[in-house]
């Protein structure tokens, strides 16, 4: 699978969370980049292998991971990016 379908595939799983439905998601270049009050989400390709997960607040970087570019990435992408964008107030059912 490409970086862009997988980055499509995260998007789509992110759209399906309600307590996202006030998110805001748009692609810059190869980034997808995902706002939700103060807390953002960056999502990009790291090397031909990997995708970088920047978690910011306020605009600055408080963590970030890389994930193997692979379908099996793609809930784990999407459930710590809300539990982000929620202030880690989100919790898988």
């Amino acid at each position: 699978m490409t970086y862009s379908e997988i980055r499509a595939l995260i998007d789509a799983a992110l759209a399906s969370i309600p307590r996202l439905q006030d998110c805001c998601r748009e692609v810059r270049d190869e980034a997808l980049l995902c706002s939700l009050d103060r807390q953002a989400v960056a999502i990009s390709p790291s090397g031909p292998t990997g995708i970088l997960v920047r978690y910011l607040t306020a605009e600055s970087t408080v963590h970030s991971r890389i994930f193997a570019a692979s379908p099996l990435s793609i809930d784990r992408i999407a459930h710590t990016s809300a539990e982000h964008l929620t202030a880690y107030t989100f919790h898988r059912t």
